[in-house]
């Protein structure tokens, strides 16, 4: 079995066979930050391009001081995050109406997976800010001051986002609770 030095040695030669197992081995785990900060899969797909374009280039930087996997994951999160200014340096407001999706014909939940694609799908349906503000926060553990550097905002702006993203969030699920424990 090829070991991850011998991937990182083949990816800085540039040798496709290497960057395709580079890709294999953390593509799954890189589409999931992906997912938790596009509006959709397909734009999760983008984000998922563009961070592997940035790995495959920055590989040579790469010096072994952390985990080939924690330095992948932090390249990620920065293409998403610069994705998310993008948005917004075009001025590209979310209609949050328009990407809601009804929830009502769900039905309970019995496993862990559907669960948390559930709790996904509610963090997707916040406003980019928000959404923004509470995957950082929350999922990647950054403080509110690390993100508003980030996001280019103060750490009071950040904190109101979080909260307002919490919020928006329990009253999502406890919709989808009192919608679907009714008709049991």
């Amino acid at each position: 079995m090829i070991n991850e030095q011998e991937i990182i040695d083949g990816c800085k030669a540039g040798k496709e066979k290497y960057q395709k197992l580079l890709y294999q081995l953390f593509s799954d785990m890189l589409m999931g930050i992906c997912l938790r900060y596009a509006k959709n899969e397909m734009e999760a797909e983008d984000i998922l391009h563009d961070s592997f374009i940035k790995i495959y280039t920055k590989i040579g930087s790469y010096r072994g001081e952390g985990s080939l996997k924690a330095w992948v994951r932090q390249i990620t999160v920065n293409t998403a995050i610069n994705a998310y200014k993008k948005k917004i340096a075009k001025g590209f407001d979310v209609d949050i109406d328009e990407i809601e999706e009804s929830i009502k014909d769900v039905t309970v939940v019995d496993s862990d997976a559907t669960t948390l694609k559930m709790l996904l799908n509610f963090i997707n349906e916040l406003p980019d800010g928000y959404r923004a503000a509470f995957n950082l926060y929350e999922i990647e553990g950054y403080s509110h001051k690390e993100i508003a550097e980030m996001l280019g905002c103060s750490p009071v702006t950040v904190r109101t986002q979080l909260f307002k993203a919490k919020q928006a969030l329990k009253k999502k699920i406890e919709n989808y609770l009192k919608n679907n424990l009714e008709t049991l």
